[in-house]
């Protein structure tokens, strides 16, 4: 892929994240972010494929970005906080969320992104078990928790009903649920 169309992906991530895709057009599209229709099947042969390229993408570069936030050298602790913390570095609008909720390939895409996170969440609890550093729980059920609540929180009503930035609302959360690792029962 061209160093074009790797800008217009850059474009459509900001206009998708912004406004959403549901209602808009191949045409509406090109139009607002200022190339033809043409560039676009260039890169993908409809609107849905589109969405899922660029929907893809972003969850990888927010994956990545929360992979690289780790320090190996870091208590267990803290990597699992950098890690989620890290990968929520975003804010969807509610048209987005919206969309995303109402489009069954583009939740099945999401869905596996965070399967993905539940994974990486899941080796590093069960490292601190192997270490001994974390009490004896059951990984994959504590990674279901924490990205399944992340998941839930991350919805603009939930985000509005609280009243503060996901972040904020992410991290709470991380200090409520982690110290459950270390504390007995």
């Amino acid at each position: 892929m061209g160093i074009r169309h790797r800008e217009i992906l850059d474009q459509l991530e900001e206009l998708f994240l912004h406004r959403g895709f549901a209602s808009a057009t191949i045409g509406d599209i090109a139009a607002e972010i200022g190339c033809s229709r043409r560039t676009l099947y260039e890169i993908a042969s409809s609107k849905e494929q589109l969405v899922l390229i660029v929907l893809d993408r972003f969850l990888h570069k927010k994956g990545r970005a929360a992979l690289d936030s780790i320090n190996p050298e870091d208590d267990l602790i803290v990597q699992l906080r950098r890690y989620i913390v890290g990968g929520i570095e975003f804010h969807l609008e509610r048209t987005l969320f919206e969309d995303l909720s109402d489009d069954a390939p583009a939740r099945r895409l999401l869905d596996r992104h965070f399967r993905f996170v539940m994974t990486v969440f899941q080796r590093l609890v069960s490292l601190g078990i192997e270490r001994g550093d974390f009490r004896e729980v059951n990984p994959a059920i504590v990674a279901g928790a924490v990205a399944g609540s992340t998941l839930f929180m991350s919805q603009p009503e939930i985000i509005d009903d609280i009243g503060l930035d996901l972040r904020t609302i992410v991290t709470e959360l991380l200090d409520y649920l982690l110290p459950a690792l270390v504390d007995a029962p």
